[in-house]
């Protein structure tokens, strides 16, 4: 197995003196980017493209990829699925792009992928994590560098069942794809790790509503131990500073997808107990590194700001997808789609990171824990995080062979 080594940040300095030369001689590399720059994903989605672009402005820096310059021609999918798709097809035919990725929401991801399995172009997640994707969907030119939503739920479910003396769940999500598939699995976890919980009916938001007091009552009216919440963004920020005005954390815990970026918008107005999260790539707690430590100083002087899951993830794509075509020599999808199987990758999120061939499912970590106060950092923070390895978290290939069989 070739194993695969992304380059560091150290670079990064000269990257910002060198952003107005030309390309190298030749052909640039093209990376089609769509993303919710508008809609319900724009936060999130501004976050992955700033860390695309300190990948490609490092990589660029250094002579590119294969001795190309890397081109970046960003879409924005208004977080909607037929635009989403549009703007792929469009990327493909107009531009030739060499690989796509960047969509946020799972429904665009999967109109993107449909674009990207007749074009016969590579496609990778970096934010949009529908299970669907992998399994239903899956084309053999696809993979996702994150835990797919199943993935996360599980991880998830493993956390709140070790709560004892919790014994009634209040599941909530986004009415949409993503929020479906994680209640769902969330659901179907639990049940076999605990069947003592009593899980109630789930709840589901519509995508983009503000007002969260329609769905916290009903949720309260349960008197769950804990409520978990598959929503992510504005919508949780929402559901936490509103859910204050319900007594939601004197009267029950709460379960979600709390990334950086959510920690940040929440600030000291976070409760102090009572939430906790599950992250894709918290930076204070993935293994510290000095590719982490230049990647949060880089970030940090471009940006002003710490980078969230979304950044890390950007940025670790590019550098798999530059990792793969370096080492195939092309950027050429039958050359490239062995090299990102057969690869090894080291990223941000630490060494070793492989990708399943059967369902193009990176073995990335899911990270679950409490939300509490660190001084060194202005914003709430996980802790004692418990970094669930990604190979526990997969399907194995028979159940997934069986439920594309049930799909067809």
């Amino acid at each position: 197995m070739t194993t695969i080594t992304k380059t560091g940040v150290s670079a990064f300095a000269l990257a910002a003196a060198l952003a107005g030369m030309a390309y190298a001689e030749g052909d640039a590399i093209k990376i089609g980017y769509v993303t919710g720059l508008s809609g319900a994903c724009s936060s999130i989605s501004e976050d992955g493209l700033n860390g695309t672009k300190l990948a490609v402005e490092e990589l660029n820096a250094n002579g590119g990829i294969l001795g190309q310059q890397i081109e970046l021609i960003v879409r924005d999918s208004q977080t909607k699925p037929d635009e989403g798709g549009k703007q792929a097809r469009e990327l493909v035919a107009s531009e030739e792009v060499d690989v796509l990725t960047g969509v946020c929401s799972s429904s665009v991801l999967l109109a993107v992928e449909a674009v990207a399995a007749e074009a016969g172009v590579p496609h990778y997640a970096i934010i949009g994590s529908t299970q669907k994707a992998n399994i239903e969907a899956f084309q053999p030119n696809f993979w996702q560098i994150q835990a797919n939503a199943t993935m996360e739920a599980f991880a998830a479910a493993a956390y709140v069942a070790k709560k004892a003396d919790w014994k009634r769940i209040q599941p909530m999500g986004y009415d949409y794809e993503w929020g479906h598939t994680s209640v769902a699995a969330f659901t179907e976890r639990l049940k076999e790790l605990r069947p003592d919980i009593e899980i109630t009916d789930p709840i589901f938001i519509k995508l983009g509503d503000n007002n969260m007091g329609p769905y916290i009552a009903p949720a309260l009216s349960t008197k769950p131990d804990a409520i978990y919440a598959a929503i992510f963004g504005g919508g949780l920020v929402n559901l936490i500073k509103q859910g204050q005005g319900f007594g939601l954390f004197q009267r029950s815990n709460l379960v979600t997808l709390t990334t950086v970026d959510a920690l940040q918008a929440m600030g000291d107005t976070m409760p102090e107990t009572g939430v906790y999260g599950i992250a894709r790539a918290p930076f204070n707690a993935m293994p510290q590194s000095d590719a982490l430590t230049g990647f949060i100083e880089s970030y940090r002087a471009t940006y002003n700001e710490y980078p969230t899951d979304w950044a890390v993830n950007g940025y670790d794509g590019i550098m798999i997808y530059a990792a793969a075509v370096e080492a195939a020599g092309s950027t050429e999808k039958d050359a490239v789609m062995p090299k990102v199987y057969g690869g090894t990758f080291d990223g941000l999120r630490g060494s070793g990171l492989t990708v399943r061939a059967f369902d193009g499912q990176m073995n990335a970590p899911a990270y679950v824990g409490a939300v509490t106060f660190d001084p060194q950092f202005p914003f709430p923070t996980l802790s004692d995080v418990d970094v669930v390895a990604g190979e526990t978290l997969m399907w194995s290939e028979d159940k997934i062979q069986a439920l594309r069989d049930a799909a067809k």
